[in-house]
């Protein structure tokens, strides 16, 4: 699940990156965070890995020290390893809601920028005109008579 959620949110990450022609700061921090999670997901699963083949090897020679020894040493690197990987996951996730707050942000900017100023001293529909004989969408301009200007 959590492999299946971050491969989501990642692949969302990107899909929106291509939306941009200049990648903000916040899009460069969530990708930059993204590669160490991956890089120490990867140390983790070639640690857990070679764990997994010392323990085969300890059940077919119980006797070695050495290995024994070598397997306290693995435990203690994966164990390392976990606790960077969880760190790196949660940079990732503060990068990404840093991120998400600048989308919004940039969202309610253009929707400020979108919305018509209207003219304090009219009401109505007039308050949307910007001069007073400026037609708005929808209207019809009177026609004139024959002869007049």
């Amino acid at each position: 699940m959590n492999k299946v959620f971050c491969i989501s949110v990642c692949l969302g990450a990107f899909l929106m990156a291509g939306c941009t022609s200049h990648p903000s700061p916040q899009q460069t921090m969530v990708d930059d965070r993204y590669m160490v999670y991956k890089e120490m997901e990867k140390a983790y699963r070639t640690a857990e890995e070679e764990y997994m083949n010392l323990l085969f090897n300890i059940e077919r020679m119980p006797e070695e020290e050495e290995m024994w020894i070598m397997k306290r040493d693995k435990m203690l690197e994966l164990m390392q390893l976990k606790e960077l990987m969880l760190n790196a996951r949660a940079e990732l996730d503060q990068a990404m809601q840093e991120w998400e707050r600048h989308m919004v942000d940039l969202q309610a900017e253009q929707k400020k920028a979108q919305v018509k100023q209207f003219n304090p001293n009219f009401t109505g529909k007039d308050g949307q005109r910007t001069s007073p004989g400026q037609l708005l969408p929808g209207e019809i301009k009177p026609k004139q008579k024959y002869g007049e200007l």
